[in-house]
């Protein structure tokens, strides 16, 4: 019997994730329950790293910003890291955690006591940037994120989230009663968590092989 799993990001042809599914036999659904409102925005002043949360602000982001050759860049993730990297520009700080905490102190002890602009979502979590004191840091919103309409969700044995906003797009659509559920990091989880959710699984990291060894052993 196939097993089936919903992931609530658009798998791209070449991901290590589908290859692994598919190769393994799995019924996979891959879409994202989110869409993306620019908000217009303007990168004032000089700072000496710029950090970002999401392969969406990445390219909002550099699409209409050329970042200074004297700034540095930091990411979450692979999927950012790649998204940054597609503009030819090299990370110098990536975070592979899905602890957003522990990811928090490791760019604080990086970047020290220098400068950080922090882009991303209206809204989004601070557990990042809170690990920088308030003095070093600056948080400029490029995009908002909204709930995807008219959405239908197949039933699986499995789901997994990739953030807050798909999670509760998820839950405004369908019910995770009886699935098992695995949240991208500890903030989709904490929010699961707080709509009652019970044993919500987590990867080592954000990371696509850490998402397929988990799958792997559960």
């Amino acid at each position: 019997m196939k097993q089936s799993i919903f992931i609530s990001r658009n798998l791209s042809s070449d991901s290590k994730l589908l290859e692994h599914l598919s190769t393994n036999n799995w019924e996979v659904h891959s879409q994202t329950l989110i869409r993306i409102e620019p908000i217009p925005f303007e990168v004032e002043g000089e700072y000496n790293w710029i950090f970002i949360a999401s392969s969406n602000g990445a390219k909002l982001l550099l699409n209409s910003f050329d970042v200074p050759d004297r700034t540095k860049i930091g990411v979450v993730g692979e999927a950012t890291a790649r998204a940054v990297k597609s503009f030819g520009i090299f990370p110098d700080f990536i975070g592979k955690t899905g602890n957003m905490n522990e990811l928090g102190d490791a760019l604080a002890r990086t970047i020290g006591k220098t400068s950080v602009l922090f882009v991303g979502a209206e809204g989004g979590s601070e557990k990042i940037r809170s690990a920088i004191p308030s003095n070093q840091r600056t948080f400029l919103p490029i995009y908002r994120t909204l709930l995807a309409e008219n959405v239908t969700i197949p039933e699986t044995e499995i789901v997994f989230l990739t953030s807050p906003s798909n999670a509760k797009s998820y839950l405004k659509n369908a019910s995770l009663e009886g699935k098992v559920i695995i949240a991208i990091g500890n903030t989709t989880a904490d929010f699961l968590k707080q709509q009652g959710a019970k044993n919500v699984l987590i990867p080592s990291s954000p990371r696509e092989e850490d998402l397929i060894e988990l799958l792997r052993n559960s």
